[in-house]
């Protein structure tokens, strides 16, 4: 019903008019390319490789925003206002802002941090290991002036310790010999001998396992480690003295966002030069345009270009991109459906259909007037006060459309924040009556369903399929009416209509299947399925649990504050609890409510008809974040 009618366009243009093409494309958004060379197969036609220096002058700005971000104390979030320029200023922003010194500053400065990161981090690696000789009192220095003396530092294994001390103390009385630490598997030895002995002590040393030491000590360890340190200081000054540069940078941080914008759609038209093929003087494109757009979009270009052929045809409609289009007050819950998928271009768009339903069941869940007011301050906020887009600026409407029938119940059910103020229901309060209110969900869930089939039979008829529409709709609706009448007191002309349609399924649903008994089973498969229409009527008994949920949540709060009493007590706890509740019930039933309702027309509803799975239209146009191009 509401899926946009997609024509292929392919342009023929001379070589020389394709980049200004390209742009024009992009500002009108409506043109999604197509890689030619997929199409072209048997045909010889040069194409292009995406120009690697608009990557590389994307991936700086990525870096330089980044970089600017994480040094920024200013946080935007998803609903920070946009900067708003026009096309003209966009186009300009290049020639105005110098991001490419920005770049180099902000590289520097990373440079600088990641060597003095770096340095800090091999220091601290020195210290530990010098840690382990911190006892060594001497250093190379003064050992290495001795004439007549040689020295030994180093380890030997700790397995080895006292079978080498006794071999030690017993061969060289006259040397010299001090453990300066030992470590889980290694003793740190220090000893002294005459230069006659050094071979015989060095022999003993290395029957042991012995290692040389091999870190510089023409300073005590202790000495060293204090050297280090003071380096350390020194480097962590240094790198907080580039951070606060860095800090000062983030000034420029909102030229930086604007400048992103335009180098990321700069690198958009790049990619899209990959998607056209040529010769060496003309170049041709195709892709999909909806059809509403195709005037509009060729006008532009025949305005501007004079050697151009455009040829539009219906194109494989199958592999067609979808894009929906319905009314404003439908346009909202398209997030609803997208959130599932997509419908492929042979179905029915759900969206129109789903949305009274949508509205109705939220609006039984939700049933508080106080917390529809609150959605409706929430969505009004949200859609005048920033800058949400897309399928958030959905969101946001659906949340201030669901408020209305919110409100309706909370007058019909008399909710206002869980009863704080009492008002008489409009129809009923569930608390009491609870089973009228299940009643109606059952009832409201029957419809829901009795929809769906019917949107199938639609589908059936438009595809001339009208056999298979009475066999595959009209059965189920004989065979659940007929049980349905039963269930209310019908007489035989009842159990005669339910016996029909439990005849036909059993019948004719096994049709597809080649064997006779193949058909049979087919049938009585599908006949079983019966007891799936009763979970799923039994299903919208949520509508009845959720709207109790949250009004006896919502009611709990209010009773914890009338225990307050009065007195200054429950002037000061009372307005926390009622806010801290209140927020806490408006939140998760919010979330719930939607999850749930969402769940009625994903599970219940479009397991009757809808299958999905389109692909998404996207044009080549102007893609920002952080500023809006008007």
């Amino acid at each position: 019903m509401a899926i946009v009618r997609m024509k292929k366009i392919s342009i023929v243009a001379p070589k020389e008019d394709r980049d200004g093409l390209l742009k024009l494309i992009q500002r009108l958004g409506t043109v999604q390319l197509i890689n030619i060379e997929e199409q072209l197969e048997d045909v010889e036609l040069k194409t292009e490789k995406v120009n690697s220096e608009a990557e590389y002058r994307y991936s700086k700005i990525k870096f330089t925003y980044e970089f600017l971000k994480a040094y920024s104390d200013v946080k935007k979030g998803l609903f920070t206002k946009k900067k708003v320029l026009s096309l003209e200023d966009f186009e300009n922003l290049n020639k105005h802002v110098n991001w490419e010194e920005i770049y180099e500053k902000c590289k520097s400065i990373e440079d600088e941090i990641n060597s003095v990161n770096s340095r800090i981090s091999k220091i601290e690696s020195q210290i530990i290991q010098y840690s382990d000789w911190i006892n060594l009192d001497v250093n190379l220095v003064i050992l290495e002036g001795l004439k007549n003396i040689s020295y030994f530092i180093g380890t030997i294994n700790k397995k080895f310790k006292d079978s080498f001390l006794l071999e030690f103390n017993e061969k060289f009385k006259d040397a010299y010999f001090e453990i300066i630490n030992e470590k889980q598997s290694d003793v740190n030895l220090f000893a002294i001998v005459h230069k006659n002995i050094y071979d015989e002590v060095f022999e003993v040393l290395k029957k042991y396992g012995y290692t040389k030491l091999n870190i510089e000590l023409d300073k005590t360890p202790s000495q060293k480690i204090d050297e280090f340190n003071s380096e350390i200081q020194a480097l962590k000054a240094r790198e907080n003295e580039l951070k606060l540069e860095a800090k000062k940078l983030t000034e420029k941080i909102d030229e930086v966002e604007s400048i992103y914008d335009y180098i990321y759609s700069e690198l958009l038209l790049e990619q899209a030069k990959a998607k056209v093929a040529g010769t060496n003087k003309t170049v041709i494109f195709t892709g999909w345009i909806p059809e509403n757009e195709v005037e509009k979009a060729t006008n532009a270009i025949y305005t501007k270009f004079r050697h151009i052929y455009i040829d539009l045809e219906d194109g494989d409609q199958e592999n067609a991109p979808v894009q929906l289009k319905n009314s404003w007050i439908v346009e909202p819950f398209e997030v609803v459906t997208s959130m599932y998928a997509l419908p492929k271009t042979n179905e029915v768009d759900p969206t129109p259909i789903l949305t009274p339903f949508f509205l109705l069941f939220f609006g039984m869940m939700m049933a508080d007037i106080g917390y529809g007011l609150m959605m409706m301050a929430v969505s009004i906020v949200l859609l005048k006060f920033t800058s949400v887009e897309g399928d958030l600026k959905k969101l946001a409407k659906l949340i201030l459309y669901c408020s209305f029938p919110t409100i309706l119940f909370g007058f019909l059910y008399g909710s206002f924040f869980g009863g704080i103020i009492p008002i008489t229901p409009l129809w009923l309060n569930p608390v009491d009556r609870p089973m009228d209110v299940l009643t109606f969900s059952i009832v409201f869930g029957l419809i829901h369903l009795y929809v769906g089939l019917g949107v199938k039979a639609y589908r059936l008829i438009r595809d001339g399929k009208v056999k298979d529409a009475f066999f595959d709709v009209g059965a189920w609706y004989l065979l659940l009416s007929g049980l349905i009448w039963m269930g209310l007191g019908g007489g035989n002309i009842a159990k005669i209509i339910a016996i029909l349609g439990a005849a036909i399924i059993l019948l004719t649903h096994g049709r597809e299947n080649k064997t006779i008994v193949g058909k049979f089973f087919g049938g009585f498969y599908s006949l079983y399925g019966v007891t799936g229409y009763l979970g799923d009527a039994l299903s919208y008994s949520r509508l009845l649990a959720l709207g109790l949920a949250s009004g006896l949540i919502g009611w709990s709060f209010n009773l914890l504050i009338e225990l307050l009493g009065g007195g200054i007590t429950a002037l000061i706890f009372g307005p926390i609890i009622f806010i801290a509740g209140h927020t806490f019930n408006f939140l998760i039933g919010l979330l719930g409510v939607y999850v749930h309702t969402s769940r009625l027309q994903y599970l219940e509803f479009f397991g009757k008809f809808y299958e999905g799975g389109g692909k998404a239209f996207e044009p080549l146009r102007i893609k920002t974040k952080f500023i809006k191009v008007e």
